[in-house]
């Protein structure tokens, strides 16, 4: 297996995880700066980034393995994000938030297997686990 196999998926990873904590970090100055409409737009878009990568990735490169880190990495490194200082301080997070998370990683991490495979029938089973994604971080986040 060829090193730029991991390698590149690790930096899409990266790139992603920083672009959508780094938009919800500077939340409050992207509203002075740009507007509060706007910044809500740039906010959605980042989040849902996390579902469209692996499948991006998956369809235009076929790397399965790529695909389904670029699917739970960035899931993982959001949920890190939200969470680290409860862990850190030891006040671990409670079981409904790991098991959401870790249903989220799993679909991203469908999704981007889906896609990588060459056929229709799975490129609509890796769109069926977007939707399904989006309406479960949907729900998480209104519950």
């Amino acid at each position: 297996m060829n090193i730029k196999n991991f390698v590149i998926p690790i930096i899409i990873s990266s790139v992603i995880i920083i672009a959508t904590t780094g938009v919800l970090y500077f939340k409050d100055e992207l509203k002075i700066i740009i507007g509060s409409s706007l910044t809500f737009l740039i906010e959605t878009l980042g989040l849902f980034l996390l579902a469209v990568a692996p499948i991006i990735h998956g369809l235009i490169t076929r790397n399965k393995i790529g695909s389904v880190m670029i699917g739970v990495i960035p899931v993982i490194g959001f949920y890190l994000y939200l969470n680290l200082s409860s862990i850190i301080s030891g006040d671990f997070t409670n079981m409904d938030t790991l098991v959401y998370f870790g249903v989220l990683a799993i679909l991203g991490g469908l999704e981007g297997y889906f896609a990588a495979i060459e056929k229709i029938e799975y490129s609509l089973l890796a769109v069926c686990c977007f939707l399904f994604w989006v309406v479960l971080f949907l729900r998480g986040f209104i519950d």
